[in-house]
């Protein structure tokens, strides 16, 4: 899979014109090559893939990667010189989104007589179309989180904090296969749960509250994405309806996801119809985004999105309401788009969540 993977990269480098490209973002390197750091350069050349990281990584770097040369840097080596002279690279790309400007200035000091070439986000574009194991092991991730969230979902009680939920949360997905939490689980209640990436607190959670808990797992290098809003009890007359809208807006959303779907047409359908409803105001970020190696990779659903939806891309549908000093409700699931529609993935319950 990695090899077709290098291939989309080689001819992105061919249609501007380049020798090679420098690929910095551990996210992309491990896409491309299986190998996950915290340290590491990718050169992909026209002749060979060479992976640049530390004594550290070498051995992890070997076992992980196949038919990728593995190289040692070390102090005061010019080895990208090397590499330009080896391969006779004139104009050499790099990623413009994950460079840093000192190792930028670093490749013009170096290589004096190369052409330096900036490229914006192309391998994020080639990305966002997920291959088979790539949908496998993020439909294994959903499994994980859903298994983990239904068991500690008898323990959302009132009286427990939203540091306890969160920590059972996170601990109940380690257990089951989990590599690591994919973000800060996030559990905000009662007038919290007004907050869109509020972090948990010691708030103890309290009859009549809405309680937004936004969690997902990694792994195998990816990730799962879920939001669901749950119901102490019968709700506050207007976070009952608000929780309506949300739910309405989310099917609606997942009723006109489907590839060749302009994507900000998708965000406005579902604004749309929460600002009929009269809360447009208090909608503020994006209907959804894509899932894959990160948790938020593209394609971002928003008004200012271009392109359209593609079969085989993985994105969330995740409307919201918050209201200041009264309470919120979001509902997000995972879907993968096809020609025909939207499969949901997640499998959580999303309707009215009274516990």
């Amino acid at each position: 899979m990695r090899e077709n993977r290098i291939e989309k990269v080689l001819h992105v480098i061919g249609e501007a014109g380049l020798d090679a490209c420098v690929l910095k973002g551990m996210d992309n390197i491990f896409y491309l090559t299986g190998f996950r750091g915290s340290e590491g350069t990718l050169v992909v050349t026209k002749g060979d893939v060479i992976l640049l990281t530390d004594f550290r990584y070498i051995t992890h770097a070997k076992e992980a990667t196949r038919g990728i040369q593995v190289v040692e840097v070390r102090q005061k080596q010019n080895v990208f010189l090397d590499i330009c002279q080896k391969y006779g690279i004139q104009r050499m790309g790099f990623d413009s989104f994950h460079v840093p400007y000192n190792l930028y200035q670093l490749l013009k000091e170096m290589l004096p007589d190369v052409s330096l070439i900036p490229l914006e986000n192309s391998i994020e574009e080639i990305r966002q179309i997920k291959e088979p194991d790539e949908i496998n092991a993020m439909v294994n991730a959903i499994t994980i989180a859903t298994d983990s969230f239904t068991e500690v979902l008898e323990r959302i009680v009132p009286g427990r904090t939203e540091k306890e939920v969160a920590s059972d949360l996170d601990y109940a997905m380690r257990r089951l296969g989990a590599d690591n939490a994919a973000f800060q689980t996030i559990v905000a209640s009662g007038p919290r749960s007004a907050l869109p990436h509020a972090e948990p607190s010691d708030r103890p959670i309290a009859l009549g509250d809405a309680v937004i808990i936004d969690f997902g797992v990694q792994v195998n290098g990816y990730c799962s994405d879920e939001t669901c809003t749950v119901l102490m009890g019968p709700p506050k007359e207007e976070i009952g309806a608000i929780y309506t809208i949300v739910d309405e807006a989310r099917r609606l959303g997942l009723a006109h996801a489907k590839a060749g779907v302009a994507i900000k047409d998708l965000d406005a359908i579902v604004r749309g119809y929460i600002g009929e409803k009269g809360y447009g105001e208090f909608f503020r970020h994006g209907v959804g985004h894509g899932v894959g190696i990160a948790v938020h990779e593209a394609p971002t659903i928003s008004s200012n999105s271009q392109g359209l939806l593609e079969e085989n891309m993985i994105v969330t549908i995740e409307p919201g309401i918050y209201l200041p000093n009264i309470g919120g409700v979001r509902l997000e699931d995972m879907v993968l788009i096809t020609e025909e529609g939207a499969s949901v993935l997640t499998r959580l319950r999303k309707d009215l969540f009274i516990i």
